[in-house]
């Protein structure tokens, strides 16, 4: 087996457990964060969708202390202005707060339809954080929180977007992934890795 082989090889199998340690220490970020403030329906959430300020005041209030092995990479750095276009798909969006774990890998996270009474959150995980290919499905994996959801859960945290939501199957999940490039569907196939328990089979279509 050629060196770059087992370097695919390897990558393969390290790209889930990161991700699969990342939902697992979010998903109890904020199971802490709700003993601590409450009800998800009534937390302060970002309204604006790229608001640096608002983002972050979320994220530094009901997400950030309750993780350890990570910091908060400051807009004024040049290198977290490079991590930050990648995360958030722009140079626009180049101010926005982007959160660094000692393993090297980071996240950013984005409002959707927010309020008061809820939201809708979009991050964007990055397993080796500015290291190539940075693109989505290869190094770059979305996860979607829903506050306030229908159901017995007063949230849902899940690997993916909201399309994912509708699919009940794993080829609906397989067929969602290939159409990655369609909006909304940026990332979305961290949600077939996950229901494969957090393996990239062969049939993955992005390897």
């Amino acid at each position: 087996m050629t060196l770059p082989m087992l370097m695919e090889n390897y990558k393969k199998k390290e790209i889930p457990i990161r991700m699969k340690k990342f939902y697992s220490t979010i998903e109890t970020a904020l199971q802490l964060a709700i003993m601590d403030n409450g009800d998800m329906q009534y937390w302060t959430y970002p309204i604006e969708q790229n608001d640096a300020e608002s983002t972050s005041a979320f994220v530094n209030k009901y997400i950030f202390p309750y993780l350890t092995g990570i910091r908060q990479c400051d807009a004024g750095d040049r290198k977290c202005e490079q991590f930050a276009t990648i995360l958030y798909g722009g140079a626009g969006n180049d101010r926005m707060p982007v959160y660094i774990f000692l393993d090297g890998s980071c996240f950013g996270l984005v409002a959707g339809d927010s309020g008061t009474s809820g939201a809708q959150l979009h991050i964007t995980y990055d397993y080796n954080c500015m290291g190539k290919p940075n693109e989505y499905d290869k190094d770059l994996f979305a996860f979607y929180l829903k506050a306030k959801p229908d159901g017995e859960k007063q949230y849902k945290f899940i690997a993916g977007n909201f399309p994912v939501l509708n699919a009940n199957t794993r080829d609906d999940l397989l067929n969602l992934c290939k159409r990655h490039s369609e909006d909304h569907l940026h990332g979305v196939c961290s949600a077939l890795i996950q229901y494969d328990g957090w393996e990239i089979r062969d049939d993955y279509p992005w390897w």
